[in-house]
């Protein structure tokens, strides 16, 4: 039998890897959609903003009464002075520090439990703790998170509608390169069915092609996915707490899936449908 020309293959074998490679994007977005957001969530402030020159015991004490709430992250409430509360503030906010003018109070900021990031919940957190003798105030903010969950659904169904389309033309360039190669096989096929050579015979050499495309393809995803979570976790920023092995786990072997599938299926459906219009002859 012919062996298909190097070109087609290859080509056949790029547009299943780049698929695979949007595949692959998506489903670590699918994946960690849930955990990004819980990260997100963790990492926002509730401040608590305090009468002005409050005793330090008193301050200490709504401290240790904030951190004592269900929900609340340990270790993260923190006492934050009006001084370093406007050193922070003076670059983002162009403002000028000058003595004596000072728009800041002093604050206590924590964050809380994903799992405890509702809109009921803070409005339940700030309710209490206003009750607080020295509290003036407590302000928190839950249209980041509302941002951030929209912004990975709409860069997951990007990528989606991207791995279609590239679905759609790797199907089509398969098709042609089976195609290609039945035909400069056609007098060895009509050799081998002239001798009694059942289907199953004359399909193994291309669903062999098949699998072979469909591991080096699998190969390429692995190589990528694994990658781009090591860069992730090099990076030391908070992508490095994103990554979860076990959806990067299922995100390649899932790849890996429709990997096989789409060579197995369309080498499949071409042959077989070559084969019985052959036998109609």
């Amino acid at each position: 039998m012919a062996t298909m020309k190097k070109p087609t293959y290859f080509y056949a074998t790029m547009s299943t890897s780049i698929v695979l490679v949007f595949v692959s994007l998506f489903l670590l977005l699918f994946f960690h959609s849930s955990h990004i957001t819980n990260i997100v969530r963790e990492n926002l402030f509730l401040i608590v903003e305090l009468e002005e020159q409050l005793p330090s015991a008193q301050v200490d004490l709504i401290q240790k009464n904030i951190a004592s709430i269900d929900g609340v992250k340990p270790g993260s409430v923190k006492f934050v002075s009006r001084d370093e509360a406007l050193k922070s503030m003076a670059g983002e906010l162009n403002l000028t520090q000058l003595e004596g003018d000072n728009p800041f109070r002093d604050l206590i900021v924590f964050h809380v439990l994903s799992g405890a990031y509702s809109d009921t919940r803070l409005k339940e957190f700030k309710r209490n703790i206003e009750l607080e003798k020295g509290v003036t105030g407590v302000y928190f903010e839950n249209d980041n998170v509302t941002a951030v969950k929209e912004n990975l659904d709409t860069a997951a169904m990007a990528i989606l509608i991207l791995a279609i389309c590239f679905v759609i033309l790797a199907v089509a360039i398969i098709f042609n390169t089976i195609k290609l190669t039945l035909y400069s096989d056609q007098k060895m096929i009509q050799t081998m069915q002239m001798v009694g050579a059942d289907q199953s015979f004359i399909k193994r050499p291309y669903l062999r092609a098949a699998f072979k495309m469909s591991v080096q393809a699998s190969l390429a995803v692995l190589v990528f996915v694994l990658l781009l979570c090591l860069t992730l976790l090099q990076s030391g920023s908070i992508f490095g707490e994103i990554i979860q092995w076990t959806w990067v786990g299922f995100t390649i072997l899932i790849s890996s899936g429709i990997s096989f599938l789409i060579q197995f299926s369309a080498t499949y459906r071409i042959i077989h449908s070559y084969l019985k219009l052959q036998n109609q002859l």
